[in-house]
């Protein structure tokens, strides 16, 4: 996941070549919205395409061609406006981990070759899909796949989201606007909604009772820490090392086991943690699938604290508490949802600046800030969660 989002080659062909694709689809449609025009207006036909959204296909597709994160909130959105409708899943080899954990819930799970143009058309023709909902919020090949299904498939309608880009709006058949303002498990309802139904992250407890729920803590005195983000820069999103061993070691005189997670990558820099420390921590990186670290937080972690990764959202999605770390990232837009869950911020410098993902400032300095949240901070905040008000 963290080569495919963080490869510039990708994101190269993307933004130059994509913007290419996406000319040709914008002038195709074009030219047969005026050719349809002009037979509708010579034959007087009856049978013009309405202007209203279809909410009545019984199969339809999602496309999620984010992170880890982005499908857990996808899949939790589907799941509130969805229900009754059989559901596919298209996404990249990346994300398949994560998306066998929802198998219960998907109709079918499908990977979409990016380099190949007519990959989500073929999905659509196995399946018999009319609908295509595209999560993709700013690149290309979301709007690119699906706009090659809806020229080429049969009465396909496909809806993503509305940018400031004309070339990829113009790729959908409708457009939902993609707001700043909301977490985006609320846009990701508003794009499955026949029409907007949040407007506010208010509105998300009250659509979404269910991601709230008061729930006891479950005191096993086993905690989850995450430190290693993923993503281009992701550096700007690490908390010092030296913070997390000094949390590390009050948590560990406060009688807590500390469970590392991460990639088999991070491996090995769990291992140097644990041997800066000179603690009991337990490394669990590499050594559990997506389904058994899910399973083994649902069971055994009284709560984790995490900088901004998929794995805060894996967590929340099964009702563990998460403290977040947040420096870049805005947790009004990618916190972690819960009635327990707690976001934190740097007491100072720049932070919550992301929207998309990628609006770093071009200095490193500036755009880093994570060194001003306290370990005070995180040590309040469980106080919090151990002693509610």
């Amino acid at each position: 996941m963290s080569k495919e989002r963080g490869s510039s080659l990708l994101k190269n062909i993307d933004r130059y070549i994509g913007s290419i694709l996406l000319l040709f689809l914008s002038l195709s449609f074009t030219i047969h919205k005026a050719i349809c025009s002009i037979t509708n207006s010579l034959f007087s036909s009856s049978q013009s395409k309405s202007s209203q959204r279809s909410s009545n296909t019984e199969n339809c597709l999602l496309v999620c061609f984010g992170a880890i994160g982005d499908l857990i909130l996808l899949t939790q959105a589907a799941k509130i406006q969805l229900q009754g409708k059989k559901v596919y899943l298209a996404c990249t080899s990346s994300n398949k981990a994560c998306a066998d954990l929802y198998q219960d819930f998907y109709a079918g799970i499908e990977i979409i070759d990016i380099c190949s143009p007519i990959s989500l058309l073929n999905v659509c023709k196995k399946h018999q899909i009319k609908l295509i909902f595209d999560s993709t919020q700013w690149a290309n090949i979301g709007p690119i796949q699906s706009g090659i299904a809806r020229l080429l498939g049969s009465d396909i309608q496909t809806i993503g989201f509305h940018t400031a880009s004309y070339l990829r709006n113009s790729a959908y058949t409708y457009v939902v606007e993609h707001s700043n303002k909301l977490h985006e498990i609320g846009n990701f309802i508003n794009l499955l909604a026949p029409k907007p139904l949040i407007s506010s992250n208010a509105d998300i407890q009250i659509l979404a009772p269910t991601l709230y729920e008061q729930k006891p803590l479950n005191s096993t005195k086993k905690i989850l820490f995450h430190l290693w983000p993923s993503g281009t820069r992701s550096y700007l999103k690490e908390w010092p090392i030296a913070n997390w061993l000094e949390l590390a070691q009050h948590l560990s005189s406060q009688g807590y086991s500390i469970y590392l997670s991460g990639s088999p990558a991070d491996a090995l820099r769990n291992e140097q943690f644990i041997a800066q420390s000179n603690l009991p921590l337990v490394n669990i990186a590499g050594k559990y699938d997506l389904l058994g670290l899910q399973k083994l937080i649902a069971r055994d972690i009284e709560f984790a604290v995490c900088v901004n990764t998929g794995i805060l959202h894996l967590t929340a999605s099964q009702g563990v508490p998460v403290i977040g770390l947040h420096g870049p990232t805005n947790p009004n837009r990618w916190g972690p949802l819960g009635s327990k869950s707690i976001s934190l911020l740097p007491s100072s410098g720049l932070s919550a600046y992301l929207h998309y993902g990628f609006e770093y400032p071009k200095d490193d300095q500036t755009a880093y800030s994570l060194d001003k949240l306290a370990v005070s901070q995180v040590i309040d905040a469980i106080n919090r969660l151990n002693h509610p008000q």
